[in-house]
């Protein structure tokens, strides 16, 4: 192979859209895609371990135990535990149907500059904006495994360098900071593994805070394998990393990129990326799109395993609500807990500072009176459109409305 490189799309080329639909025509399908990934021997149990159990016909994602377990007496009685194919995943709890799940993963990863939430909300039909963009978060904390192997090795070289991102907040200069300051700017460090002929293997990406040793030998630590040779500009702060060994390049007044070929190409892509598709990005969510970037980096040559390894992932990072992802915690049940409980906090205090962080004030109002009650949760049944429940044969479907 030779041409791979230039011509990657012979080697690697993705399914297409009709090819997708045809492999992943409905739920049934995606869920059987996702038990084959969960049990690749079969069905077995996460409660009692047995390997006995059943698809259930009122839902096609959902398993039933047929075992039976040993209580305290010694008695055996019928597990009956159920268990879906998507508890404990990404898709935990999931409204959206799976074959939209499926979809989404399919763009997101044979679209080589990756999707906005704004155009996926557009070609998947969600009506919901903010449900695209979670759905995307999702999928870029599945870009991330868990136990992935570290760069580099045994007489193997790593280069290392830092870069910046313009990022200013109202309270700071226009100019910004000079240098290595971190005033009006985002830091990141980056690292790539070097090849034969001047190729880049696979590289890391990750914000810092300081470009001083308390950021830089962590970085390193955490994503180089012992004994192998990181290759740095004249910054002493990359010095004294144990069981690492350490070539470096003062670059004095030429530029960097003529020394650091490999790691300024890598900021170079990812900068562009960054502006081209999302027109910047925040402090707070800065990590996972560094983390998608180098998803897609050390994929580039994989698009057609891209789909396989996403969805394995997803299978295993867990789920993550939109609280855990965006990080903000109630602000209103909070401080009236902090009333209620008789924390140091009188209500004129917190209610002024709901106001201040955005709260309504005929909800913040609710502080101020100390007979509220909270009402009990409304339960409701959500309007959502038949799913296709599994049948006896494959071509026959039975339609349920909830």
């Amino acid at each position: 192979m030779a041409h791979q490189s230039v011509f990657r799309w012979r080697y690697d080329r993705p399914l297409s859209l009709e090819q997708f639909q045809l492999r992943f025509p409905d739920d049934y399908a995606c869920a059987a895609y996702l038990a084959k990934k969960r049990w690749p021997d079969g069905f077995v149990c996460p409660h009692c371990g047995s390997t006995k159990g059943w698809k259930l016909r009122s839902k096609p994602w959902v398993w039933e135990c047929g075992g039976e377990q040993a209580d305290e007496d010694g008695e055996l009685t019928p597990c009956r535990k159920q268990t879906s194919v998507i508890a404990g995943t990404i898709m935990h709890k999931t409204h959206l149907p799976l074959r939209q799940w499926f979809l989404a993963a399919h763009l997101v990863t044979t679209h080589s500059n990756g999707i906005s939430a704004l155009q996926l909300q557009a070609k998947l039909g969600i009506g919901s904006y903010k449900t695209a963009w979670l759905l995307l978060h999702k999928l870029r904390r599945a870009m991330v495994n868990p136990d992935r192997e570290k760069l580099g090795g045994y007489e193997e070289t790593v280069e290392i360098d830092e870069t910046s991102i313009p990022f200013r907040t109202k309270d700071e200069p226009v100019g910004g900071g000079q240098g290595r300051s971190p005033i009006g700017k985002l830091n990141i460090i980056g690292a790539v593994e070097w090849r034969d002929e001047g190729r880049s293997g696979r590289i890391r990406l990750e914000p810092i805070r300081t470009n001083g040793r308390e950021s830089l030998h962590p970085f390193v630590l955490r994503n180089t394998n012992p004994h192998t040779t990181i290759f740095t500009d004249g910054n002493q702060a990359y010095q004294g990393i144990p069981d690492r060994n350490h070539a470096s390049k003062v670059v004095g007044k030429l530029p960097a990129h003529l020394w650091f070929k490999r790691i300024h190409r890598v900021f170079s892509l990812m900068k562009r990326w960054m502006m081209g598709v999302y027109h910047g990005v925040r402090r707070r969510h800065l990590n996972i799109y560094l983390q998608e970037f180098v998803f897609r980096w050390n994929r580039r040559r994989q698009y057609r395993a891209a789909f396989d390894s996403l969805v394995a992932i997803g299978n295993e990072v867990g789920h993550a609500s939109l609280r855990d992802i965006v990080g903000r915690p109630p602000v209103l049940k909070t401080l009236m807990d902090q009333v209620r409980d008789g924390i140091e906090l009188d209500r004129r205090q917190a209610y002024l500072e709901a106001i201040a962080k955005g709260v309504p004030s005929v909800f913040a109002e609710r502080l101020l009176d100390p007979d509220y009650v909270a009402p009990e949760p409304r339960v409701y049944r959500r309007n959502v459109p038949p799913r296709p429940i599994l049948a006896k044969s494959r071509s026959a479907f039975v339609y349920a409305t909830h």
